[in-house]
């Protein structure tokens, strides 16, 4: 096998990796529901985060091309998320009527290396028939870089720190819907 093929083959098996070992969800998790919100002058104790975050840096920067950046010096190691959105020409419609794909990258970096980096996109929100707005969440496409290393254990047992509390809330609210369900499944199927 020539070196090319070795490359592409050790990539997409560290891509799946990634995926397998839970931190591009984490990761993208972490970022899209607790640290893309933030914005300068945020006093982050509100924001519910564990002790070991010894500090949070935000740099809001905005505008086509520029990073939105927030630091997250955790125990003693600062990770640094970067988010990079690519905002396409109004020549680049997917389709009439159909919004424009924006597409982004975000990236976790510590001490200058890259740690992961992940191609995501969303789809605008466009006024469709009766003059409903709708548009498309951001999603993770795939893994441009990953880098394994003691970070990974770091990092998801700093994200289910976040979420502990959270998840433990969800679960509760879910299993007392199923008992109140209970007795209406009993009746409608003659239980």
């Amino acid at each position: 096998m020539n070196e090319e093929l070795e490359i592409r083959a050790e990539v997409k098996r560290r891509r799946l990796r990634a995926v397998e070992i839970g931190i591009v969800d984490a990761v993208f998790r972490l970022f899209q529901e607790r640290l893309r919100v933030l914005k300068s002058g945020v006093d982050v104790r509100e924001l519910g985060l564990p002790d070991t975050v010894k500090g949070v840096i935000i740099a809001d920067q905005h505008g086509k091309y520029v990073p939105h950046s927030i630091e997250v010096l955790l125990d003693e190691r600062a990770y640094k998320f970067l988010f990079i959105e690519i905002w396409p020409s109004s020549n680049d419609r997917d389709n009439e009527g159909e919004g424009q794909t924006i597409r982004s990258k975000l990236r976790l970096k510590s001490g200058g290396d890259l740690l992961l980096e992940l191609e995501c996109s969303r789809t605008t929100p466009i006024f469709g028939r009766h003059g409903y707005i709708y548009g498309k969440e951001l999603r993770v496409d795939r893994v441009l870089a990953f880098v394994e290393g003691p970070w990974v254990e770091q990092i998801k047992e700093f994200v289910g720190q976040v979420f502990v509390a959270e998840d433990r809330q969800k679960a509760e609210i879910r299993e007392e819907e199923k008992q109140r369900d209970l007795p209406d499944l009993k009746k409608r199927f003659g239980i």
